[in-house]
């Protein structure tokens, strides 16, 4: 993660449980905050309406036949 992607709030995390590792306070840190900045980023995204009936019931025409030699039987 780069600073540029970096929450601007440093909050900091307060570890309440004994025998913990500063790498392992890291690592869940890192964790966590990837989390957060993922679900921030989800809330950004342009929700856009689910296609209506009416669309979803098109279809493609159908493209041009074009028979084989000697395909079409007189």
């Amino acid at each position: 993660m780069s600073d540029a992607e970096a929450p601007a709030d440093n909050t900091p995390v307060i570890v309440t449980t004994k025998n913990v590792t500063a790498t392992e306070i890291a690592a869940v840190t890192a964790v966590v905050r990837g989390m957060l900045i993922e679900e921030n980023d989800s809330l950004r995204v342009e929700q856009t309406e689910p296609p209506s009936r009416w669309q979803r019931s098109q279809r493609s025409m159908r493209g041009e036949l074009n028979p084989a030699t000697n395909s079409w039987v007189d």
